[in-house]
């Protein structure tokens, strides 16, 4: 079912905007659609990258291994021609939690019960739900010992650079358990006080996280809720699941969207925009889905993690049964959370990166993502064409128009998260050329 869910997401972007990047027709309807993507090579000399950290209680092992792969993200940007003068900042999903249900607002003693039945401190109850919010919300990151929350790759050594990058993304994992990563970016973005936003530099901005998208700045019902037994029912994923025919309280993808196209230098002219989603994809493909990360798991089962579960467990009656829920939830933490819908639509509507968070080593994800920051060497596919002779490549450079013939000027490649078109000879890709590909895919 893979493209007829991308189809859905082209249809939206298509009615938003009339840059229409990608195309999708119905042919043969019971085997295969029709998909185009295109753009233009716009070269950048200045690149400001916002990385949108989901800081919640699974993402500690995540951060961690984003921050390993800093060091050769920093040698892939040195390395990209025409260089590129960038920065990194960094900002947290959280924003605020909301929990119900609680009663009457303002009751301390219901803003005690919901302490109690959330497990962390500082919830009010207000419109009857359980509600914390997050000082911090919104704000760049400065993480201790860092020169400040603006981290300029012409201030120091690569390897500084990219250890000051690495403690920022390493945001820890106390935050929102609803992550709200695209209002997180809104208001980052829009606080040129900053100065992050820098004027003529392409926005680059890279969501991380293995749930999905909870945005709800008007405070509405995409919340978590506990059923009659107990059990913890994420709302956010059931709305960002559905079909659109029920009552939808998340924000919609298209206002994000269209805050980023908003944005302009200050001569008017629009921004380059990149976006990138790390987030939680089934293994091997481009789609939403519950990742999994088999080297994690077998660590969680090993005598460094099975002792952390033995301390945290010492006072516990039984201990056996308290060691293995301990291991259980390093195994669940090691996987997708909830499939990133959201993120993929985003990602899709500029024609960004998407990559699998569960990775367990970032470091490939972090060299595509500075390539496509230059000149693209390849191109990621939407989903698998159907067959090589299905697949056409072409490129427009000036008034030159180049068909790019399979082994000549391009390959099709597999990248973790699935197929890419590589640009090789004459078709590889310069400034302004316009790439257009083509293919059929399996419905």
């Amino acid at each position: 079912m893979r493209v007829r869910r991308v189809v859905s997401f082209l249809t939206l972007l298509v009615a938003l905007t009339s840059c229409q990047s990608y195309v999708a027709v119905p042919v043969q309807p019971a085997t295969l659609v029709a998909v185009a993507q295109h753009d233009q090579v716009k070269v950048a000399t200045k690149a400001d990258i916002l990385f949108v950290v989901d800081d919640s209680l699974s993402m500690s092992g995540k951060q961690d291994r984003l921050a390993q792969a800093l060091s050769g993200f920093t040698a892939a940007l040195d390395a990209l021609r025409p260089p590129i003068d960038y920065q990194v900042a960094v900002v947290t999903t959280s924003i605020f939690e909301r929990f119900g249900a609680c009663g009457p607002d303002g009751d301390p003693n219901a803003a005690a019960q919901c302490d109690s039945d959330w497990g962390a401190s500082g919830y009010v109850c207000k419109t009857a739900a359980c509600v914390r919010t997050f000082d911090q919300a919104g704000q760049l990151r400065l993480a201790p010992g860092n020169p400040g929350t603006i981290l300029q790759r012409s201030a120091s050594d690569a390897a500084t650079f990219s250890s000051w990058v690495a403690s920022d993304v390493q945001a820890g994992s106390a935050g929102a358990r609803q992550p709200q990563a695209f209002d997180a970016m809104r208001i980052a973005l829009s606080d040129r006080a900053t100065g992050f936003v820098r004027d003529g530099a392409k926005v680059v901005v890279a969501f991380v996280s293995d749930a999905e998208d909870c945005s709800d700045p008007q405070q509405r019902f995409s919340m978590l809720v506990k059923d009659a037994n107990g059990n913890v029912i994420d709302q956010c994923a059931q709305q960002a699941a559905s079909d659109g025919s029920g009552a939808v309280s998340l924000e919609p993808v298209a206002r994000y969207v269209n805050f980023l196209r908003s944005l302009t230098n200050s001569d008017g002219s629009a921004k380059e925009v990149e976006v990138a989603a790390i987030v939680s994809l089934a293994d091997g493909t481009h789609e939403p889905g519950l990742c999994t990360d088999s080297a994690c798991a077998t660590r969680c089962d090993g005598a460094p993690a099975q002792q952390a579960c033995q301390t945290r467990c010492a006072n516990a009656v039984p201990i056996d049964l308290c060691v293995a829920d301990c291991t259980a939830a390093c195994k669940g933490f090691c996987n997708g959370q909830v499939p990133s819908l959201r993120y993929v639509e985003m990602a899709t509507a500029f024609q960004g990166l998407t990559a699998n968070v569960c990775s367990d080593d970032a470091s490939d994800t972090l060299g595509r993502l500075a390539a496509v920051i230059g000149i693209p060497k390849q191109i990621e596919l939407i989903a698998p064409p159907a067959a090589l002779q299905y697949l056409r490549v072409h490129v427009d450079r000036g008034s030159t128009g180049m068909d790019c013939a399979s082994g000549q000027g391009f390959d099709l490649v597999s990248t973790a998260d699935g197929p890419a078109v590589r640009f090789i000879g004459a078709c590889q890709l310069q400034p302004n050329d316009i790439w257009d590909i083509r293919y059929l895919a399996n419905r």
